[in-house]
């Protein structure tokens, strides 16, 4: 009978362990940038540098979800934010120089704070997994982990239009020393 009740035991245990999943984010051959949780969809030459995310499912108490629900709401507009620093192609004067690297030390500045923002959010999300017990709860902490990953996605796509913006500033540069040195000559 002893046996019995270990073996219950044992496979409670084991079926209430938290669920975690593991997923890859990767470049496509078209550029698209691709989510799997299957490392063999991800082509061989890009798995050394895949970014892996973790993925586990939780709920939080009304109050604490209230207020992720509320914090959701400015996530939404970053992108807007992302957009107000890029110059408008249709505008009717060139950008200078000097605005242009005004321009980007501002984007750096807000890509810093949000990379810092991103790490303590990632620190948070980890204390949550070590509470999380129920169904309900790994449910609720997935949904934030999948939050949580739409921000670096967004974040990413931040990073690339700064670092577009470096090298369209350093191309403005080479081509505004090439000039003067075919005037000196």
């Amino acid at each position: 009978m002893k046996i019995i009740n270990y073996l219950i035991l044992i496979i409670f245990l084991l079926f209430s362990a938290h669920a975690y999943a593991e997923f890859y984010k990767y470049v496509d051959e078209n550029g698209n940038v691709k989510y799997t949780d299957d490392i063999n969809e991800v082509p061989e030459a890009q798995r050394s540098n895949i970014r892996r995310y973790v993925e586990s499912q939780s709920k939080k108490v009304p109050e604490q979800q209230e207020a992720v629900e509320n914090q959701a709401e400015p996530e939404e507009v970053r992108p807007v934010e992302k957009q107000a620093n890029v110059p408008d192609s249709l505008a009717d004067e060139p950008e200078s120089l000097e605005d242009h690297r005004t321009r980007l030390e501002q984007m750096k500045i807000e890509i810093d704070q949000e990379y810092k923002a991103l790490k303590e959010d990632q620190a948070q999300l980890a204390e949550e997994a070590e509470e999380v017990k129920t169904q309900e709860q790994n449910i609720e902490y997935n949904r934030k982990i999948n939050d949580f990953n739409k921000r670096i996605s967004m974040f990413d796509e931040k990073q690339k239009a700064y670092e577009a913006g470096i090298d369209a500033y350093n191309q403005r540069i080479m081509d505004i020393n090439r000039e003067n040195a075919a005037k000196a000559q």
